[in-house]
This record gives C-alpha cells, structure tokens and sequence, in this order.
C-alpha cells in the first residue's frame, strides 16, 4: 500500500513518513548555492543600479546546518561570504528548507516572518528595502540551484 505524501507547512519538509528531503545536505552545499547566486547578482548591471545607493548587509543562520552567510550590498556592488551574520544589518534566522522557499518565490517574506518561520535581527524598515531585492535574488538564487 503506497504512502501519501503530505507537506506540513510547520515542519517544512516534504515527508512519506518514510523519507524526509532537506533543501540542502550540507552547510557546504548552502554556501555553493549562495555563492553562484552572489555572482549571478554581481554580474547583473540592473541589480548594480538598484543597488547603487545601498549601504547594507544580510546575515542568513540555518541552525540545523549550522551555517551563517552574509550578502553585502555596498554601493552597487554585492558581494557574500561565509560567516558575519552577528555584524550584520539585519539577520534572518531560518530553516534551509524555509530559506530555500523564500528564495525561490514559493514563500513570501512577510507572512514567513508572521508565522514565524524566521526571526528578524535588526531594523524592520531595513528589511523592508532589503524585502524589494527578493524578486532579483529570486531569479539569480534559481538559476544558481540550476546548476546544481
């Protein structure tokens, strides 16, 4: 008899009861997708001009991973790198599974905050500005898991 497949939005995982998928295996493979995403994003020259007048960071902790990735974005230019999140403008506290919904446009920001599928460091309205370079990270963090 065939197990039903069932998504538990507070769980955040996919699950036969049997087999649970994770978004990502390893801290290693989270900063390989975030890396590509950094560069996609560093190349893009309309992304450069949104950012042109940015001064700000965003750390990203996924506990169970126990990884912390930081995005830069100073001046038009955006760069990432491993580490950083505690410096950080704002950091986002989350799931890899819930990170990698947000990023791929399959869950929005706002009500993931309001469930509280993530914890917010730092000043709202700062999060709010960085909320409006989701539809570029989007685009980019989808073409770098792509790749994979």
């Amino acid at each position: 008899m065939p197990h039903s497949i069932f998504w538990a939005p507070g769980a955040n995982t996919i699950s036969n009861k049997e087999v649970t998928m994770a978004a990502f295996e390893s801290k290693e493979q989270l900063y390989d997708v975030l890396n590509k995403m950094g560069a996609i994003l560093a190349a893009d020259e309309a992304f450069k001009k949104r950012i042109a007048n940015a001064n700000a960071s965003m750390g990203i902790i996924v506990p169970e991973l126990g990884a912390e990735y930081t995005i830069y974005f100073e001046k038009g230019t955006l760069r990432g790198a491993e580490g950083g999140a505690d410096k950080a403008t704002i950091a986002i506290t989350l799931s890899g599974d819930t990170l990698d919904k947000l990023f791929s446009g399959k869950l929005d920001g706002e009500s993931a905050y309001m469930y509280g599928y993530l914890k917010l460091r730092g000043d709202e309205w700062t999060a709010q500005t960085m909320a409006g370079y989701l539809w570029n990270i989007r685009t980019a963090y989808q073409q770098a898991k792509g790749g994979n």
